[in-house]
């Protein structure tokens, strides 16, 4: 197989964003440049200049019937273009990739195959209060630590003792149980509060725990950002988003939190 290089992996990347705005526009739904993304979008208008991946985030309606489009093989869209969510074999993780089943690629720090993706996060509802919600909030980053435990791979250079540790004994935990029936109960739990009747939302598989609350009013209101050579969907209240989850996010952080997904990728034979 050949080895794909890191600039022909982003215009992969971008021509799978590309079908996802078009299958948006063409079917009405709303997507937004999320995470890593946006900031690349405001601050360096495009890339951030070491991340190897994009991230965008839809409201659960919309996540769904986009995620029904991709995994239809009538669909009117590229062969090449399909999806994976924790239906799939080996995959565990309450969100969806859009991937370029051309491709291959292997992760440093989690197991198994797959093709160069797009990562597309669910925004879901939650409960008004304020005090519950960030007691939700509090349980899924506990949830959230079982997913990435249960597609660790432990033979990683990377990680160290404490993690492979705790990751460890999860893993354990979710193999007793049943991996897909710890993901089922992930999914029940993620739609517990419909965002239709929820004033607060927030991607609920995320590493920024309360930081993630935001008002649904605030938050979904869309705006178009450059990326590249591209033009994409945002938040449009994107300072507001963006100081949330990271407080100054226009400052370039130490190079030693400089992170990338760690992974290489070929072109299937």
């Amino acid at each position: 197989m050949r080895k794909i290089a890191p600039h022909e992996i982003r215009e992969i990347q971008m021509s799978i964003l590309d079908e996802i705005a078009q299958l948006c526009k063409e079917n009405n739904l709303k997507y937004y440049l999320a995470y890593g993304s946006l900031i690349g979008s405001v601050r360096h208008k495009g890339y951030i200049p070491w991340d190897d991946d994009v991230d965008i985030a839809m409201t659960r309606e919309d996540y769904d019937k986009l995620l029904s489009i991709l995994k239809d093989e009538t669909a009117n869209k590229p062969a090449w273009l399909s999806a994976i969510d924790d239906t799939a074999a080996d995959y565990y993780y309450p969100f969806a990739k859009a991937i370029d089943n051309r491709t291959e690629i292997k992760s440093d720090r989690h197991q198994g195959y797959q093709g160069i993706w797009v990562d597309i996060f669910p925004i879901d509802g939650l409960p008004n209060s304020m005090f519950k919600a960030k007691a939700f909030i509090f349980f899924c980053s506990f949830l959230r630590v079982v997913g990435l435990a249960m597609s660790t791979d432990f033979s990683s250079k990377t990680l160290s003792k404490w993690t492979l540790l705790y990751k460890r004994f999860f893993y354990a935990i979710s193999t007793i149980i049943g991996k897909k029936r710890v993901c089922r109960f992930v999914e029940w739990v993620f739609h517990r509060y419909k965002i239709q009747d929820s004033k607060l939302v927030a991607i609920l598989f995320s590493g920024h725990n309360f930081d993630a609350i935001f008002e649904k009013e605030k938050l979904l209101p869309q705006a178009e950002y450059p990326f590249e050579d591209r033009t994409y969907t945002g938040f449009k209240n994107y300072d507001a988003y963006l100081t949330q989850l990271y407080g100054d996010y226009m400052k370039l952080p130490p190079e030693e939190k400089r992170i990338t997904h760690d992974f290489n990728a070929w072109w299937k034979e």
